[in-house]
Parts: structure tokens; sequence; C-alpha cells
């Protein structure tokens, strides 16, 4: 354990104190930027070191992750209140909306849950959520006709990714280092310590360059610990030949996926991550469906593509996958992956391919239901709709459906040698589809384009704001197929857990 610093004789009269000293530090960034007339983001970077600082503090302060837990949970509510209120510019206020002030105490929160026992994970996690992104953006801010792209929303400079990078380097080693020191334990060699810093100074450097809307402060310290705790694993167990082999095999994957056009630069690199954390934890068994998955999927979308070209204009839908598609459709695999990765077992396997199975069923119905010579029927209405609409069904695009679960079931018999497992991996992604159109038919936004009148999935159409015609404006079609691959899991661990209670 870390060396604790003993303020007072009740830990509970510290956590008071120490709360109150974080409520005096954002009163003093309102009076200081009024005072110096400091600009919004100069305030908020302020504030946002000085409670990172406090944060870092707080793991020297208390035995117990209790009150760390309870300073998390009020200040989720405070920011939330704060923001929706529009009130403390100095830790609100940006140029764009954000919700980086309330990511921030969720990260924390997540943090001491899981991490409270792993010093070395805790405290570089919590180093790259304080400095590494505000020394990104002062620097990507400071240059006057920066180099920029776009990999979800925001738009990031090429020199703030690249301070990023470095300023990551030096605060993974500072911190693995500083708290091996803490803890009297014998320094990591140079040849193992340094892959490790790049790996994960890379993990947050994407996670950073695909954030949007102050996500970052989720994702960067989350990514961190996880890679973390995967890269020493993989290391304690002689593995670290999976470990490059895997960030290879998700390199050359994914760009030549970008090369061949299926994937935007952004899908790309979402797609490298997913990748490297996919093979690392599960090795060929977890990598080969969600391979086929893309693979196939992609070819099929390159099929008929100039049938597709004009319902792109109308449903925003097209051949090329960018990182929004990519997690829309691999982030539930990915996620239970990683679940696996912490509570192995046979039973998450058949979830993974489960979700994945979904996902294909989901695509290939799409896909395949293009087609079709009579048009598709709403899943609820029955009425006609335009081929491509969300909730619409028809008999060859429930074939194509069919076809696309029973792909990833086939897939898991070559590992699992089990018939029931493929029943069920085949009949949950089939059933996912299913919920995937019944709520791409009630509650997925629709709108109308006040301009050409069409129809359209697209919220901003000809240039102008469309109205909204049905459905909640926030569920996406990629919303959609996110909530279609948490079903095809759902529906499979049900079955699973009924089942095992049965026996």
């Amino acid at each position: 354990m870390l060396p604790r610093l003993q303020l007072f004789q009740s830990e509970w009269v510290t956590f008071a104190a120490f709360f109150g000293l974080i409520i005096i530090l954002i009163g003093l960034s309102e009076l200081l930027r009024s005072r110096l007339h400091w600009t919004t983001e100069s305030s908020r970077k302020f504030v946002h070191i000085l409670v990172g600082i406090c944060l870092l503090f707080s793991l020297f302060l208390f035995k117990s992750n209790t009150q760390p837990i309870i300073l998390a949970i009020i200040f989720i509510f405070i920011n939330g209140a704060a923001l929706k209120m529009e009130r403390f510019a100095a830790m609100h206020a940006t140029r764009r909306k954000s919700f980086g002030t309330v990511y921030f105490p969720v990260a924390y929160l997540i943090l001491v849950l899981g991490w409270w026992d792993n010093p070395a994970s805790l405290i570089t996690a919590l180093l790259l959520l304080t400095f590494a992104d505000t020394v990104a953006t002062v620097i990507g801010e400071s240059v006057h006709t920066p180099d920029t792209f776009v990999v979800w929303q925001d738009i990031k400079s090429v020199q703030g990714t690249i301070a990023m990078f470095l300023m990551s380097i030096v605060l993974i080693a500072g911190g693995i280092i500083f708290v091996s020191h803490c803890l009297g334990d014998q320094m990591t060699a140079p040849k193992l310590l340094i892959p490790k810093v790049l790996f994960i100074a890379f993990l947050a450097t994407a996670a950073e360059a695909a954030s949007s809307r102050g996500s970052d402060n989720l994702s960067v310290p989350l990514i961190t610990v996880i890679g973390l705790d995967l890269y020493n694993k993989l290391a304690a167990s002689n593995e670290i030949s999976l470990f490059l082999v895997s960030i290879l095999v998700a390199l050359i994957l994914s760009f030549t996926a970008n090369y061949f056009r299926s994937l935007t630069n952004g899908g790309a690199l979402g797609a490298t991550v997913m990748g490297i954390f996919i093979f690392s934890i599960g090795g060929l068994e977890f990598l080969v469906p969600i391979l086929a998955f893309f693979i196939l999927s992609s070819i099929l979308s390159r099929l008929g593509k100039k049938r597709k070209i004009d319902r792109k204009h109308q449903f925003g839908k097209g051949a090329r996958r960018d990182i929004v598609q990519v997690f829309a459709n691999g982030g539930i695999p990915m996620l239970i992956a990683i679940w696996y990765f912490y509570t192995p077992s046979p039973e998450l396997y058949i979830v993974y391919l489960a979700s994945l199975a979904a996902a294909t069923a989901d695509t290939w119905g799409t896909e395949i239901g293009f087609f079709s010579a009579k048009p598709p029927r709403n899943i609820t209405t029955f009425r006609k709709v335009t081929t491509g609409s969300s909730g619409g069904v028809s008999l060859l695009g429930t074939f194509g459906s069919i076809l696309g679960a029973a792909a990833i079931g086939g897939i898991s018999y070559l590992f699992l040698k089990d018939l029931q497992s493929l029943i069920l991996i085949t009949s949950a992604g089939f059933a996912a589809s299913l919920v995937d159109s019944l709520l791409g038919s009630t509650v997925q936004a629709n709108f109308e384009c006040t301009d050409c009148h069409v129809l359209t999935e697209l919220e901003i159409h000809c240039d102008r704001r469309a109205m909204k015609v049905r459905g909640i404006r926030e569920i996406t079609n990629d919303t959609v197929n996110l909530l279609c691959t948490l079903s095809g899991a759902v529906i499979a661990l049900a079955v699973i857990t009924y089942y095992l209670d049965s026996i």
C-alpha cells in the first residue's frame, strides 16, 4: 500500500476538510477568472489541474476507498447540476458543449472502485487524466496554423496529438517509477518498461484523439488501467510475443481495410485498438469470429454499391465504416472480451459470440435485403417502406439475418465443438436483429428535410437541420446497432443463466 498522510485522527474529519478544500479551490478559480479576466478555456484548465492534483493527493490520505467513493458520487451530482444550470463557468465553460466535468468524477469513481489496491495503475491513470490532455490542448492551441483531423466529432491537431503521446510517455514512466519507489519494489527492467510505456501511451493518445465533448476524461484513464492490467498479465505469463503479434495483426488488418476503403481513417484507428484488446485477451478464438464479421460484412457492403449511393444520401449509410460504426458493432463484444479478461468463463465466450452474431445478423439482413425485388415492410405497421429504412423487413433480408447469425454460430463450432452452443448463438443473434428492427421502427429518430422534404435518418440534410417526425432525437442508427449487439449478449446470458439454474 502507498504511504499514508494522517492529517486528522478521524478520516471522516480529513474527508470533510478535503471536500471543503476542493470547494474553496473551485470558488477561488471563479474569483480569479472574474478578477484577472481569464478566458473560459484557461480557467477550465486551471480547475482541471487543481482538482486532478487533489485527487492524486487523496490516494495518500485514506486507508480505504470508502471516502473517495463518496467524494466521487457527490461531485458527479454537483457537476451534473452545475452543468445543467450553467453555473461555475470557470469549471464548465468551453467553446463547445462538453460533459468533461461530469466524466471526470465518474472516471475517478470507477478507478477507486476497481483499482484501489493497484496504486501503480491508479496513479498512472490519474496523472494522464490530470496533465496529459491539458498539455496537449495548450500546445495544440498555441500553433497558429495547426494540422487538423477529425476522428469522431471534435477537431484535433496533429501537434496536440504528438504532445499528448510524448507527455503520456513521461507521465506513465514517472508514475510507474514513483510507485515502485514508494512501495520499495524492485525497478522494472528497461527492456520491459519501455514497451509497456509506449503501448499505454499509444492507447491513451488514441483515446484522446477519438474523444468528443470531454469523453477523454473517461476513456483515457480507463483504457490506461485496463491496458496496464493486460500488459502486466501477459508479461507475467511470458506471453509478450502474443501481445506484439496482436499489435502487428491489428495494424495490418485495420490499415488494409482502410486502403481498400472499407474503413475510414478514424474507423481504422478504432479497429486497431479493438483488435489489440480482443486478440491479446482471447487469441484466435476471439479474433477469428470478429474478423469474419468485418471482412464478410465489408464484402457484402461493396456488392451492389451503385444501388446504395442514393440510399446513403437519405440514410447516411455507406460502405466505409467510421469509428462510430466500428464501435456500434464491435464495442459490446470488446467490452465482453474485457469482462472475460477479468473473470474468464466458457459462458462469457458464448455471450461474446452471441453479441457478434447479433451484429452480423443485423448487417447481413440489411445488405442482402437491398437485393430484394419487393420493397420491405415496417415491422410494426406492415406498411411498405423505402429499401434501407430502419425498421423495414423483407423475406430476403430475414433470410440474410438468419444466414449472418448462423455464420458466427458455425465459426463457434470450430472452437466449442458444441451443437447446443451453435443453436443458442444463432438464435440469440437472429432474435437480436428483430429487436434492432423493432427499435428502428419505434424509437430511432426519423426526420423530414425542410428543403427537399425527403424522409431521412440524418438530422442534418441539405445543409440544414431537419424536422423530427418520429422517435427520439438522440437515438440514431448507430445507437440502435449498439443496442442490437447488447440485446444479443443479454439474450444469450439469460438463456445460459436460466439453463444453469434449472440443472
